[in-house]
């Protein structure tokens, strides 16, 4: 039981902080430190895996029968994926709303 515990706690974890990650890994501090080519694909690679498994992880929270603050974190870590991909790819809101155009 305790490896079980262990485990869920792990995948509550990730759905709690792969979300301010990726949002971390789109500041533009961040983005201006090194413009070279492997530092975009580990940026982009590791806010990809960070996505995946995080959303992947909601989804699975979201349709099983938990309690409430368990789908309410779910949600919220699928809306940070979200904002964090549209600050790196920028296709989600339109650019007349976007406030650096």
């Amino acid at each position: 039981m305790e490896s079980l515990a262990f485990v869920v706690s792990l995948m509550i974890g990730n759905i709690l902080f792969s979300g301010p990650f990726a949002l971390f890994l789109t500041l533009p501090r961040i983005r201006t430190i090194s413009s070279g080519l492997p530092f975009l694909i580990f940026r982009r690679l590791a806010m990809g895996t960070a996505a995946f498994t995080g959303i992947f992880l909601s989804l699975i929270f979201i349709f099983n029968s938990l309690p409430f603050i368990v789908k309410a974190i779910s949600l919220l870590c699928i809306a940070t994926h979200l904002w964090a991909a549209d600050r790196e790819y920028g296709k989600f809101i339109s650019t007349r709303l976007r406030r650096n155009v």
